[in-house]
């Protein structure tokens, strides 16, 4: 429902050599499989919960705490031409840039998988604890030097909020998560190797929510989006008043 969304001076462009982003097949990921509290068996995905919608990138002066009140944003901008659809946002601060992926909710996933429905539901009704128990990131490396390669390490999944300072601002169509990078000594020195060689590198991040009851079971990817050799200096400057 609703008209096109207009892009924004921030907003990445898709499928390109570089400083892009592209999609990624959510089925080529495990995840904990319908019996895995008995039998720890993972397996593939099903197509992902939420379609992703856009990447920005971009750089401020001030704390931006939540890119979704900026007037600038896809949110403002969503509603703006009476798009109405559920949103997931996850907002990475490496302070001062900012890296921001937007998914909308496919109706279908909500419907048709109960599971699913169970685990989301329950993460959005729980506090910023309970979203920092269950939220997860796989990072997967597809093409980088060896030295980012060992940095970053396999795609093992890993609950954020457990590494990082997780920030949550929660509405009736709108979930946006925002993690302070800076907030990590260990996420620092990774940030570090990688924003230098940054430009040579492409890295599928996967989001999940960890099932930890039969009714949550199997998993399902969230969304997931494949970062392409993006050059974080060349991230457009925004006056942080835009709100």
């Amino acid at each position: 429902a609703g008209g096109k969304v207009p892009p924004a001076v921030h907003s990445i462009e898709m499928d390109q050599p570089e400083q892009s982003y592209g999609t990624v097949d959510s089925t080529t990921f495990q995840v904990r499989g319908p019996n895995y509290l008995e039998d720890r068996v993972k397996i593939a995905s099903a197509p992902a919960a939420f379609d992703l919608v856009e990447v920005s990138g971009f750089s401020t002066e001030g704390k931006c705490m939540f890119s979704s009140e900026r007037s600038d944003s896809y949110y403002s901008r969503a509603r703006a031409v009476g798009k109405k659809e559920f949103l997931f946002i996850m907002h990475f601060d490496l302070n001062p840039m900012h890296v921001v992926m937007v998914f909308e909710l496919n109706g279908d996933a909500m419907e048709k998988d109960t599971n699913f429905a169970n685990c989301f539901k329950r993460f959005l009704e729980g506090d910023d604890n309970y979203k920092n128990q269950r939220l997860k990131l796989i990072t997967s490396v597809v093409d980088a030097n060896w030295i980012v390669k060992k940095t970053i390490g396999k795609p093992v999944p890993a609950l954020i909020g457990n590494k990082l300072q997780c920030h949550y601002r929660q509405l009736d169509d709108l979930l946006e998560c925002t993690c302070d990078v800076n907030s990590s000594m260990a996420a620092k020195a990774i940030l570090g190797v990688v924003k230098s060689a940054c430009k040579g590198i492409v890295c599928d991040l996967v989001l999940l929510l960890e099932g930890r009851q039969e009714d949550e079971l199997p998993e399902r990817v969230i969304g997931c989006t494949r970062f392409i050799k993006h050059d974080l200096a060349k991230y457009t400057y925004l006056d942080t008043e835009a709100t």
